[in-house]
């Protein structure tokens, strides 16, 4: 029973120590700043380089590599008419590559080439100095090493750095086309998470007691937002995956309004603000807030007046969404008109002014649910099982973190958990609760088992010992008949007893007796000493009468009995101190007891002790669709 009991507490014992090694959730705090130029944005801290230099970035959804302000450009003339007092602070902090002993210069590259590439829809362009170094999230979160990182230094479309969670791999034209993993996967691939998947949100100042983003790698938090049974599958395209089917815009308030005539596709992606829309739906923003385009700066700037009419208004723009332009499962996310009460800065605009983020879209892949959208809503990418969730954010003051796992699909989790799912752990996951919840309740089991056994054992022992008498000394066998009778002794021609069996046959041939023994005690008659005979093996007495109480025998030193002496059976009285030495001293001979365990001793009887063991250049970034490039300059 007790190997049983030891052989289950290892198997318990081995599932929860393999449990405790697999990586869980990593959850990266946010820098609990709001800022940026076209902000207020929370921003997260990473580290760059040989020593760590920190910087603060915001999260693009779409890019898979992260872009830092470069030192001695980003805060220079060559990009600021005038540069800002505070620079380097409101830019999130500049990397220098030169202060890194780790950096490795790849090339100047664009960021997209021929469509094709990081907003490439929205037509970005920015020019990229890229190396390779090391790179970790948070501010004492996990680190990779050889991860690619792009510097810059214009102010536009990037004026804070950007810290990509896309998990397309990074491809160069130097080199043979090398290609570096994601940032993401590579988290997978050293082990640091279990899956290659995210949740995020932006964060929005404008709630409660201003709530800050959430970026979980490998989870999401259940305390974040209302759940839904829609599920997305992600696009073909690897630079625009995260599309949903847009099927209405609402607006509600002062009147009511549709906002989009028909459904669209549209791609979520925080890399950029603004919500970007077919002209029909802009237009119907402009009639329902009151928005006009200011031409300079290309942004509906919003006057002091208007915007204090707006946000008593308590107007609200509602999204639906599904996995199809028609049809389906549904989730709503419902924005706040404080949600699009926006403030842009410099190089955006001459003066700091509030702004609505509107974009016109020319064409359908530039449709896009920006940065304001996910201030309101919660999105969990699972890129392994190319599957994803979009659901309203939840505002509750003082909510308690419920982070769930996202699970790898490829058999190191055993399946994927998504927020839109009713339950949030995998099959795999379960089977390996209902596994070491059994096998903790055999252990338990065997315990009980044991416990129960050993107090039994203790029960019949002193119950059998409570009832147990000591046994009499038989000393009719000591002074009894045989070879101690008178009879016997007449039998001799001295009146002695033979020394043995053989002497008695002897006797009988007329041979003497091979040798008797005499010894002085009570048993000495007609004032002589009578010979005694050896017959139990110890040279006792056998020829005295049993002793009265408080009387001993004399006992001569123990002798082996010669060849053809039977020993008579009965009770050994040395084994019950009955007996003393000649000298009168006590001589208890050892007994049983003093041999082997007894009872109380610790041990049962018989069982052996048991002992304890301490036991640089270039030319543009390749594409998935364009794997040539020209040279540029930076």
């Amino acid at each position: 029973m007790n190997r049983v009991v030891s052989l289950l507490a290892v198997a318990l014992v081995a599932f929860t120590a393999s449990g405790a090694e697999s990586p869980g959730p990593l959850v990266i705090p946010a820098s609990q700043y709001f800022e940026g130029n076209d902000g207020p944005w929370s921003t997260f801290d990473i580290r760059v380089g040989n020593p760590e230099q920190y910087i603060r970035v915001l999260v693009s959804t779409a890019a898979p590599y992260p872009l830092v302000p470069l030192t001695r450009d980003a805060c220079s003339n060559e990009v600021f008419a005038t540069v800002p007092k505070d620079c380097a602070v409101s830019r999130g902090k500049l990397f220098d590559p030169k202060a890194s002993s780790s950096w490795k210069d790849v090339g100047l590259y664009g960021i997209n080439e021929d469509g094709v590439g990081l907003e490439a829809n929205l037509e970005y362009t920015q020019r990229v100095q890229f190396g390779s170094d090391h790179l970790g999230i948070g501010l004492v979160g996990p680190g990779v090493d050889d991860q690619i990182v792009g510097t810059i230094a214009t102010p536009q479309p990037f004026y804070l750095g950007i810290f990509g969670l896309n998990s397309q791999p990074l491809n160069f034209s130097t080199l043979g086309n090398e290609t570096s993993a994601a940032f993401v996967t590579a988290l997978k691939d050293s082990k640091k998470i279990p899956s290659i998947s995210w949740s995020y949100t932006a964060g929005a100042k404008y709630r409660l007691k201003e709530v800050y983003g959430q970026l979980i790698f490998s989870g999401y938090d259940r305390s974040r937002f209302r759940e839904n049974a829609v599920s997305f599958s992600m696009a073909e395209d690897l630079t625009r995956d995260l599309v949903v089917g847009l099927q209405s815009i609402s607006f509600s308030g002062s009147k009511s309004a549709t906002l989009l005539a028909d459904p669209i596709d549209i791609f979520i992606d925080s890399t950029d603000p603004n919500i970007w829309l077919p002209d029909n739906a802009c237009d119907a923003f402009e009639e329902a807030f009151g928005l006009t385009l200011d031409t300079k700066s290309g942004l509906y700037l919003v006057n002091d007046s208007h915007r204090n009419t707006l946000l008593d208004s308590n107007a609200e723009v509602s999204f639906r969404l599904s996995d199809r332009k028609s049809g389906g499962e549904t989730v709503t996310v419902v924005l706040p008109y404080a949600a699009f009460d926006l403030v842009a800065r410099a190089p955006l605009v001459d003066e700091t002014s509030h702004y609505f983020p509107l974009k016109r879209a020319k064409n359908a892949k530039q449709y896009t649910l920006g940065r304001v959208f996910l201030q309101e809503a919660y999105l969990s990418v699972d890129y392994e099982n190319k599957v994803f969730n979009v659901s309203a954010c939840a505002w509750n003051q003082g909510a308690t973190e419920d982070i769930v796992p996202i699970v790898s699909g490829d058999g190191t989790g055993g399946g994927s958990s998504s927020p839109g799912s009713s339950s949030s752990l995998s099959k795999g996951t379960i089977a390996g609760i209902v596994v070491g919840a059994v096998l903790g309740a055999l252990l338990i089991a065997g315990i009980i088992a044991v416990f129960i056994l050993r107090k039994r054992r203790k029960w019949l022992r002193v119950s059998f010992a409570a009832s147990r008498k000591e046994p009499e000394t038989d000393w009719t066998v000591i002074g009894g008949p045989m070879f101690n009778s008178s009879s016997q002794r007449a039998s001799t021609a001295d009146g002695s007893m033979p020394y043995s069996a053989a002497d008695i046959s002897g006797r009988a041939s007329g041979s003497s007796p091979a040798r008797t023994t005499s010894t002085p005690g009570p048993a000495v008659q007609n004032g002589g000493q009578t010979p005694m005979v050896e017959l139990d093996g110890r040279d006792s007495y056998m020829g005295m009468p049993a002793p009265t109480v408080g009387q001993h025998l004399a006992v001569p030193a123990v002798a082996k009995s010669p060849a053809g002496v039977y020993e008579l059976p009965g009770t050994n009285p040395l084994k019950h101190g009955h007996m003393t030495a000649q000298d009168g001293n006590s001589s208890r001979q050892p007994s049983p007891s003093s041999m082997g365990s007894t009872e109380g001793s610790g041990r049962e009887r018989g069982s052996q002790p048991r002992h304890t063991e301490a036991s640089e250049g270039g030319s543009e970034i390749i594409s998935p669709d364009s794997p040539v490039y020209r040279k540029r300059g930076f």
